[in-house]
C-alpha cells in the first residue's frame, strides 16, 4: 500500500493530508483539519482534493463557533470507560463523543 503525504496551504497555514491506495479502485484519505479519515472511490478523489480547502475552512469555522466550555468531574474508571467508548464509536475526541450523545 503506497501512501502519499502532502500539504495544502490556506491563508498562510499548511494543512497535511495523506492518500493511500487500499485497492486498485479505493483510496484512503486522511486530513485531520477537515476531519476526513475514510475510504473513497478512486474516481472521486480528484473532486475531493479540489474541494478540500473549502472543507478545511468550513471545519475551522465550526470550531470557532464552539467557544463555550462545559466541564464536569468523573472518576478515573468512568473516564477510561468514556474514552474507550468514544474510540470504539469512531470519534476523534471525547468532546465530540459526548456532544453527539447529548445532542442526539
Amino acid at each position: 500500500m503506497k501512501k502519499v503525504l502532502s500539504t495544502l496551504t490556506i491563508q498562510n497555514k499548511k494543512y497535511a493530508y495523506s492518500l493511500a491506495h487500499v485497492k486498485p479502485d479505493v483510496v484512503h484519505v486522511e486530513c485531520k483539519a477537515a476531519r476526513i479519515n475514510q475510504e473513497f472511490c478512486a474516481s472521486d478523489v480528484a473532486e475531493l482534493l479540489i474541494d478540500l480547502p473549502n472543507l478545511i475552512i468550513a471545519e475551522k469555522a465550526q470550531q470557532d463557533r464552539q467557544s463555550d466550555i462545559v466541564r464536569f468531574r468523573v472518576s478515573s474508571e468512568d473516564k477510561s470507560k468514556i474514552e474507550a467508548k468514544a474510540v470504539k464509536a469512531g470519534f476523534d475526541s471525547v468532546s465530540d463523543y459526548l456532544r453527539h450523545l447529548a445532542l442526539a
